[in-house]
C-alpha cells in the first residue's frame, strides 16, 4: 500500500516546477504544429491519445519497468540503459532523452538521492548514457516509489509536457487543456493497467519526424 509520505513524493518529482528537464521538449508536438498537421483542441487530443502515450507505454514503460527493477545494480541498470540507447533511433529524441535524464540527474544528485551522484558522474564523464525513462525508473526505486506510481507519474509527465507547450504556443486555453487532460488520463489509466509489453516497441512517426526536421536545438523553443 502506498503510504502518505511515498504519494508526496510522488507529487513532489511529477510537479512541473521539479526540475527534471521533461518540461523542455514537446516529444515533437512543437513540430507537427508549426507544420500544420495539428491545427485545434480536438487534433491535438488526436495526437497525444493515438501517437503520444501508446509510444510512451510500449516504450518508455517497458525501460521505466526495467530500470526500477535493475536499479539495486549498476551492471544491470547500465545493460537497461545501453539497450535503450540503441532502440532509440531517431537522433531527435535520442538526444532529447539524454537531456531529460541528465537534468533529472543533476538534481536528484544534489537532492542525494541514493545512487544519483556516482551515476551523474559517470554520465557527465561519457561512460554512461543516462536515458530518461531509465532515470525516472531508478531514481523512483531509489526514492522508494513502487513501480506502478513511478510508471504513473512519468506518464502524466509526458502529457502535461504536451500540453504545457500546446498552451504556450497559444493553441490551447487553460480551462480547455485540462478538459483535454482529463479524458487522455482515462485512456493512460487504462493502458497502465494492461501488462507492460516485455519488448519494447512503438510506432509514431509523425511525432518522430517532426523532431527530426529540426535541429535538436531549434526543436525545444521551452528549453530551460
Amino acid at each position: 500500500m502506498t503510504t502518505v509520505l511515498q504519494t508526496l513524493t510522488l507529487l513532489q518529482v511529477t510537479d512541473s516546477s521539479f526540475p527534471s528537464g521533461a518540461f523542455a521538449f514537446s516529444n515533437g508536438l512543437e513540430g507537427v504544429i508549426q507544420d500544420g498537421f495539428v491545427r485545434d483542441s480536438t487534433q491535438i487530443e488526436e495526437i497525444l491519445r493515438d501517437h503520444l502515450v501508446p509510444r510512451w507505454l510500449m516504450f518508455d514503460r517497458v525501460f521505466l519497468s526495467a530500470a526500477h527493477v535493475a536499479a539495486a545494480t549498476s551492471a544491470d541498470l547500465d545493460a537497461v540503459d545501453s539497450d535503450c540507447n540503441t532502440r532509440m533511433v531517431a537522433p531527435a529524441m535520442r538526444a532529447a532523452s539524454l537531456g531529460v535524464g541528465r537534468s533529472l540527474l543533476t538534481t536528484h544528485a544534489r537532492m542525494q538521492t541514493p545512487t544519483a551522484a556516482a551515476w551523474h558522474q559517470d554520465v557527465l564523464t561519457g561512460s554512461r548514457w543516462g536515458h530518461a525513462p531509465v532515470v525516472q525508473g531508478a531514481m523512483g526505486a531509489a526514492l522508494g516509489l513502487g513501480l506502478a506510481e513511478v510508471a504513473a507519474g512519468a506518464l502524466f509527465g509526458q502529457i502535461s509536457a504536451a500540453i504545457s507547450a500546446c498552451i504556450r504556443m497559444g493553441r490551447l486555453g487553460a480551462l480547455e487543456a485540462q478538459k483535454i487532460v482529463a479524458r487522455i488520463l482515462a485512456t493512460a489509466a487504462a493502458g497502465l493497467a494492461e501488462p507492460c509489453p516485455a519488448l519494447p516497441s512503438g510506432f509514431s512517426p509523425l511525432l518522430d519526424i517532426a523532431a527530426q526536421r529540426r535541429p535538436v536545438g531549434r526543436a525545444r523553443l521551452f528549453a530551460n
